[in-house]
């Protein structure tokens, strides 16, 4: 593991920080940095989707800016007594996982120090404002005493933020709000990082354990995959080929997912939702997903509901979607069926499953539950719902609750704006209120400053479902 982050982050640093290490030549951190921004600038033009990661020294601990003073609060007591406090007060310990917690006191023998945490034990803060659990240890402990220590810490102590801190400078937004995707840490930054983003990867791979990818977005969200060109600033697809594949394994909501994230879509802050939709299903359900992607909601579905079956236009997706299923499904748990068509032909085939046999008996399974994940284009594909269904086959009843995905900027009212969406796909007017009753709404997360991701679930209406009863 060593080996592995000392060769990324042998990939990613520019000149940047070799030569503004350890004193070097003089010259303060503002020639640093512009010796960093006139190299980034004359590059630019080489980063794509396919570049590799740059070729630069690693980066270097001994660079003086990394040295940092630290005062923390300590208790100071007889080195007997410490397995005693620990015990009462570890959760209130200093949260450093290269330091130790307990060290030995240089001023009176005999004695250790208890490093108390920076968040909930602030060294010179009020005694009364710690935590009741640090107090009570002291009161129960006479021969304990408060004190500070000054920490000296280098570039290996200091967390990957800190460390950032250090070569970006003030004024530019430290980039920590990143996602994750498995081993893979996805960037999106700005041009103001353009002269830091080999740092910035270098220190991600260096200080996050499970990271041994850094990539940063570098074109749009879109295409019928919904993917983006990205650029790769530290360690390498297991295949260094232009364009190869970027295979990750994703563990979420108890399942684990393998997938390529540079040829399909996923985003790890959309786990927690995922869990809340299919726990509004019900055991008897049967799910049709049409947007399944590697499968987050349809493999979860498949643990909980009836059946469920998995469309997706992305037949790379597809693949791997049906590797996920033969790794999490149990025999019982596995997607009924898996399809690669458009939303359209997977709800005419699904539909056309369905009728009755000589005899007037039902054959094949009515799908109860339909999903929707894909916000930019969802709304455009609710009209394979129109005139799908016949009344005999598909009696009001029997009509299947549709849970769509969108995008809305209104100002105050995104759900008035997204229902009346939905209806006019279905080709019902403008009106959410044509949606019938038990409509429900969700506003999932904002994306984007006025850009909230809507979930809008409501049972499809009969006006929209039978081919006499809707407005092309």
């Amino acid at each position: 593991a060593s080996e592995r982050r000392a060769a990324a982050a042998a990939g990613a640093l520019a000149d940047l920080v070799a030569r503004g290490g350890g004193g070097g030549d003089g010259r303060g951190a503002r020639s640093v940095h512009q010796d960093a921004a006139d190299a980034a600038a004359s590059s630019r033009t080489a980063t794509s989707s396919s570049s590799s990661p740059p070729s630069a020294p690693v980066v270097d601990p001994a660079d003086e800016r990394f040295h940092t003073e630290l005062v923390v609060a300590a208790i100071r007591a007889p080195t007997r007594e410490i397995g005693g406090l620990m015990a009462a007060i570890k959760k209130h310990t200093l949260d450093r996982p290269r330091l130790n917690k307990v060290i030995a006191d240089v001023e009176e023998r005999e004695h250790s120090l208890v490093l108390l945490s920076e968040a909930s034990c602030a060294a010179g803060a009020p005694v009364d404002d710690y935590p009741p659990a640090v107090t009570e240890a002291l009161a129960k402990t006479p021969s304990a005493t408060l004190t500070t220590h000054v920490m000296h810490l280098g570039y290996d102590a200091l967390s990957a933020e800190e460390a950032l801190r250090r070569i970006i400078p003030p004024g530019i937004v430290i980039p920590v709000g990143f996602e994750t995707v498995g081993r893979v840490a996805h960037l999106n930054l700005r041009e103001e990082h353009e002269p830091y983003k080999a740092a910035v990867a270098a220190v991600l791979v260096d200080k996050l354990k499970q990271i041994e990818v850094v990539v940063n977005k570098t074109g749009e969200t879109g295409g019928p995959y919904r993917t983006f060109d990205m650029e790769v600033l530290a360690g390498a697809p297991k295949n260094d080929r232009p364009n190869a594949p970027l295979e990750t394994e994703v563990n979420e909501n108890g399942l684990l997912y393998k997938l390529d994230f540079r040829a399909m879509y996923w985003n790890s802050r959309l786990g927690t939702e995922r869990q809340r939709l299919v726990d509004s299903f019900s055991p008897d359900d049967v799910v049709l997903d049409l947007c399944a992607g590697v499968g987050p909601i349809a493999l979860l579905a498949a643990r909980k509901c009836e059946r469920v079956y998995a469309n997706d236009l992305n037949p790379k997706a597809i693949d791997y979607l049906r590797v996920n299923d033969q790794k999490n499904g149990k025999p019982k748990r596995r997607l009924a069926g898996i399809t690669c068509l458009d939303a359209r032909d997977a709800v005419e085939l699904r539909v056309s499953r369905v009728g009755f046999d000589a005899d007037g008996k039902l054959q094949g399974v009515r799908f109860t539950q339909a999903v929707m994940n894909l916000p930019q284009g969802s709304l455009e594909l609710l009209d394979c719902f129109k005139g799908a269904f016949t009344r005999d086959v598909w009696p009001p009843e029997a009509l299947p609750r549709i849970n769509v995905y969108a995008f809305s900027k209104h100002p105050t009212n995104p759900e008035g704006e997204i229902g009346g969406l939905a209806a006019q796909a279905l080709g019902l007017g403008r009106s959410a209120k044509a949606l019938g009753d038990g409509v429900v709404y969700r506003r999932v997360r904002l994306v984007a400053p006025g850009k909230h991701m809507m979930l809008v679930s409501f049972v499809l209406p009969e006006k929209a479902a039978y081919k006499t009863g809707y407005k092309r």
